[in-house]
């Protein structure tokens, strides 16, 4: 089902893919999988286009890709984020991995430590002993993990943690760890996380230290790159809806914003949120689940009264209460582009004159209404203060269905003084 709408932009092709497959294998962005990061080549891109600048803001900081092409650059970045783990992961690969760059042979030792521990008697005697309550209060009568697989990378991480004088040096440790969490349980990360079904990975065999040690030596030997971060990342608040409050005179924004797809983005690192100590019980997801960009069905709120309305928006909601569906479905679509206009009131206030803001989004299927994100999202931009400079199609994708969709590009700009003034 197609509705009509009132805003086309033109679409202009493009060679650039723009997710984090780009990156699986890209120095220090490897250093975590993050499914919903999107691609380091395409971030250099945007610098060789609308360079050079001195600021650089992400609403949406996620695994730091941005953060940390732009400190490569030799340019600060200011970002938000709601994760508290994904923050970690962002400063991991660039404040810390700035520190530890200057001091590498520090953290050889304290590497080469590190991984001898794993494989010591005294390690084996930790694991017997290490304790699950905080797992069990957690994740009571969830088998996410095999027990002996938890308790190792229970001490993993405690050992990590001991290197306390070292803070930059626990941080690459610390995600070390972390970044084989899901490996290493009994669940997977393809969107969703979710169990492993019985017919996939019928070869996996888990090996907690090895697979740290892996990562240590891949850490190890990002960090001797001559390529690399150069310049700290600044976190500047939780909510994408508030960097306005926080940042100003930012010469240009670009991120990767949620997806209108249902995916919920906190909940799919919850073991490592609890492996490093930032959820003691699922309960505490409901904390994300309120101040997150309602992207995902666990963020709609029937009792919600949306702030934001939009006529192109309301006729996409209608047509989605029409069919058979989620009932929640059309809430989640309302609930989304509200929220999304209040984030760029706030990129745009953050924004000097004349500044852009460089987004990348995905257009979405459900139940046979097509739901065009980029054409509503460029809608709701202009209704909150910003010129749509140019849309253009930089991959293919597919819905469940496999109706062909597309990702694209839109580039906003913020107007200057001088024009303001004359409206």
């Amino acid at each position: 089902m197609q509705v009509e709408l009132p805003f086309e932009a033109p679409l202009i092709k493009s060679e650039y893919g723009l997710t984090f497959r780009d990156s699986k294998k890209e120095p220090f962005h490897r250093w975590y999988p993050y499914v919903e990061g999107f691609s380091a080549p395409y971030v250099r891109t945007v610098f060789e286009r609308f360079g050079p600048v001195r600021t650089v803001l992400d609403p949406f900081g996620g695994a730091g890709t941005t953060q940390l092409e732009t400190s490569a650059n030799g340019v600060r970045a200011f970002y938000s984020e709601l994760n508290p783990f994904m923050r970690f992961v962002a400063d991991t690969k660039v404040n810390s991995s700035i520190w530890c760059r200057l001091h590498i042979k520090t953290v050889r030792d304290a590497a080469e430590m590190f991984v001898k521990t794993l494989y010591s008697s005294e390690f084996d005697s930790q694991v017997k002993r290490a304790s699950l309550e905080g797992y069990l209060t957690a994740f009571r009568d969830r088998d996410y993990f095999e027990e002996s697989h938890l308790r190792e990378l229970i001490v993993a991480r405690d050992i990590a943690a001991e290197f306390a004088d070292h803070p930059h040096i626990r941080n690459i440790l610390t995600l070390a760890v972390a970044s084989v969490v899901v490996k290493s349980s009994n669940m997977t990360r393809r969107a969703d996380l979710r169990r492993r079904r019985s017919d996939e990975y019928k070869e996996r065999v888990v090996d907690v230290r090895g697979s740290i040690r892996e990562k240590v030596s891949e850490i190890f030997e990002d960090l001797q790159r001559e390529y690399g971060p150069r310049v700290d990342t600044t976190y500047v608040c939780e909510n994408a809806k508030d960097v306005g409050d926080h940042a100003d005179n930012i010469d240009i924004a670009i991120t990767s914003p949620p997806y209108l797809n249902g995916t919920n983005y906190c909940r799919n690192t919850k073991l490592e949120q609890w492996l490093l100590g930032w959820l003691r019980s699922e309960s505490d997801l409901r904390h994300f689940r309120e101040h997150a960009i309602t992207a995902g069905i666990n963020n709609v709120n029937s009792k919600r009264t949306l702030p934001y309305r939009f006529a192109a928006v309301d006729r996409i909601g209608q047509a989605l209460g029409e069919t058979d569906g989620d009932r929640r479905i059309p809430q989640l679509v309302l609930g989304y582009f509200s929220d999304m206009y209040e984030m760029f009131v706030s990129v745009l206030k953050a924004l000097r004159p004349g500044g852009r803001f460089v987004l990348d989004i995905g257009d979405s299927k459900f139940y046979g209404v097509h739901v065009p994100t980029d054409v509503l999202l460029a809608v709701v931009a202009e209704e909150a203060g910003f010129k749509v400079e140019s849309s253009r199609m930089l991959a293919k994708r597919y819905s469940y269905d496999r109706t062909a969709l597309h990702q694209v590009e839109l580039v906003f700009c913020k107007a200057s003084r001088k024009k303001a003034k004359r409206r």
